[in-house]
């Protein structure tokens, strides 16, 4: 999961980028930025947000079914 700050609840604490493990975050504009190709994934960033400006999505991936042992059965 790649984690996305939303930039209109940040308020440019700080608290994230002093947490964040790889030393991957940090502050334009007093917003917080993070470099997601350098990212852990660890979810820390989240975890210490206050105000919850940090979450994770899921990366946008088309998803393909390869196993066929559940396809329904026709009627």
């Amino acid at each position: 999961m790649v984690p996305v700050i939303d930039a209109f609840r940040c308020d440019g604490c700080g608290i994230c980028v002093l947490r964040c493990p790889p030393q991957v975050m940090g502050t334009v504009k007093s917003i917080a930025v993070i470099i997601t190709d350098l990212c852990e994934e660890c979810g820390i960033c989240a975890e210490v947000c206050p105000i919850n400006a940090v979450r994770f999505r899921l990366p946008h991936r088309s998803y393909r079914s390869t196993d066929q042992a559940y396809k329904a059965l026709p009627r």
